[in-house]
């Protein structure tokens, strides 16, 4: 008989086996035991049989064919039974106190639709030795929406989502595009309850050259996309949330609008300021768009002389 869990947690992997056990080792670790583990290998190359033998007693392997991060998310939703699911990429890690202070969090807020955690970048393993459980803080919102002017993101390394919330909206899109949980959050920014975790830290976050992130044309490609959703009213909340929703995705736009300029790619750069220059402009984001302009002139300056 299966048992109904609090947490479900999924991780997506694409190769990567020895960064692999890593992560799983991290659960491993965890103080609470409340949840089952889903991993779901997304047509690896590499093969991943020691690891799989090695934790094949307490962790759930599914297979699908090659269909990206956001698709494999939703393979290990599908299969899961916790009553949240807790996110973790297969390339970062979690602290012993991770899953027992997303409880806690989880318990004194009513049980809301949306938690984020508190990234510690990191790019060697003995620099997590740093960082130490604390007092937990959060900031409890009405919805993500409602977080609008903090600045806040919440990546799929550091999403916890009820269940239920993310079969009622479809899941994570299955683009390949860098953005896709960015997607998500937005597609569900009207959920009652989001809480943002702010001390102590719960994800290690792995910085490295072949991590997703730091392709510059997919992350384009992503908030390109993101735009278009908005542009064409797919995300909830209608007029009376729109502010909120272009105060969140412009945040999302200016460093990816002036890291293309940086690395040449002008074409992207314009086209990313022209397709939110009105909603700087009804933000009062005045300081951006000059410094946008200024940027061009100094980059195109550069190739000039």
């Amino acid at each position: 008989m299966d048992v109904p869990r609090l947490f479900s947690v999924i991780i997506p992997v694409y190769n990567r086996a020895d960064l692999l056990r890593q992560a799983l080792e991290s659960v491993d670790r965890q103080t609470l035991r409340d949840f089952e583990v889903i991993v779901v290998d997304d047509g690896s190359t590499e093969n991943l049989t020691t690891v799989i033998r090695d934790f094949e007693d307490r962790v759930t392997f599914l297979r699908q064919n090659n269909a990206g991060p956001g698709a494999a998310r939703n393979y290990g939703a599908a299969a899961a039974r916790g009553e949240y699911l807790a996110f973790l990429d297969s390339d970062d890690i979690w602290f012993p106190w991770t899953l027992r202070l997303y409880a806690k969090a989880i318990e004194a807020t009513g049980r809301p639709a949306l938690l984020s955690g508190r990234l510690f970048p990191f790019f060697e393993m003995e620099q997590l030795a740093s960082a130490h459980e604390q007092t937990p803080r959060w900031e409890a919102f009405s919805d993500y929406f409602a977080s609008s002017d903090q600045g806040l993101y919440c990546g799929s390394c550091q999403a916890v989502v009820r269940r239920d919330v993310l079969l009622k909206s479809g899941g994570f899109t299955d683009r390949r595009i860098n953005g896709e949980d960015h997607d998500f959050t937005f597609r569900i920014g009207t959920e009652p309850g989001f809480v943002n975790l702010t001390e102590p830290a719960t994800v290690g976050y792995r910085q490295h050259p072949a991590a997703m992130t730091g392709n510059l044309a997919k992350t384009i490609e992503g908030l390109t996309y993101l735009l278009q959703q908005e542009q064409a009213g797919r995300y909830p909340g209608g007029r009376e949330r729109i502010a909120d929703r272009r105060r969140i995705l412009t945040q999302h736009a200016r460093p990816v609008s002036l890291a293309a300029l940086r690395h040449g790619d002008r074409k992207a750069a314009w086209r990313l300021y022209w397709q939110t220059l009105n909603w700087h402009l009804q933000l009062r984001r005045f300081r951006y768009l000059a410094g946008f302009t200024a940027v061009a002139a100094e980059t195109l300056l550069r190739r000039a002389t």
